[in-house]
């Protein structure tokens, strides 16, 4: 008898190899032949799920977002207070630095080899962008939109220092001071 394969969880369980794959060779230094070999599969299999490179690392973005989406919900379930809920997002980077320190290598890879243009216009990147931003309102319980990209830009940019150099701060110890002047900001500018 033929194995049936769950295809939905097998592109799943292809993405999931594929981020550690971008996030040690980068992006633009793997080839969908090389990718395939790595995977373990053909690359008319890859192509039957990807129709092209561009098109898996889409794919990936999504598939991150989501994840990380249900991550942050799920480490501000228990949170009631707001400085409940800045201390799950605390908690909840600095226990997956290494997974989020990644995902900015990935990006800043792709982001270097990649027009500007294509990126900016890019219907997927941008439903990430504001997925990411209705997280931060969501976990933080802001109205403010623009407050919630800027707050999610600052966590970026403490990833990047992490994949840029060898800092003075360690990646918690950033957070830590982050979350400390967001609670600062917070309790002078009471936006609840």
């Amino acid at each position: 008898m033929p194995k049936i394969i769950d295809s939905e969880q097998y592109r799943k369980e292809l993405l999931s190899k594929c981020f550690d794959l971008f996030a040690e060779k980068g992006y633009a230094n793997v080839t969908t032949r090389q990718l395939s070999k790595e995977l373990g599969v053909s690359t008319g299999a890859l192509y039957h799920y990807f129709s092209s490179k561009k098109v898996m690392f889409e794919q990936l973005v999504e598939e991150i977002s989501q994840q990380d989406v249900r991550m942050l919900s799920d480490a501000a379930k228990k949170a009631k207070t707001l400085t409940e809920r800045i201390a799950a997002l605390e908690a909840c980077l600095i226990e997956n630095q290494d997974y989020f320190v990644k995902q900015a290598v990935i990006w800043t890879d792709f982001y270097q080899h990649t027009e500007l243009e294509e990126v900016l216009n890019n219907p997927v990147f941008k439903q990430v962008d504001e997925r990411y931003e209705q997280i931060m309102m969501t976990l933080l319980g802001l109205s403010d939109a623009k407050l919630a990209r800027f707050i999610w830009t600052l966590i970026n940019g403490v990833l990047l220092e992490q994949v840029s150099t060898d800092g003075i701060l360690s990646f918690t110890e950033q957070i830590e001071l982050l979350m400390k002047m967001l609670t600062a900001y917070f309790e002078k500018h009471s936006t609840q």
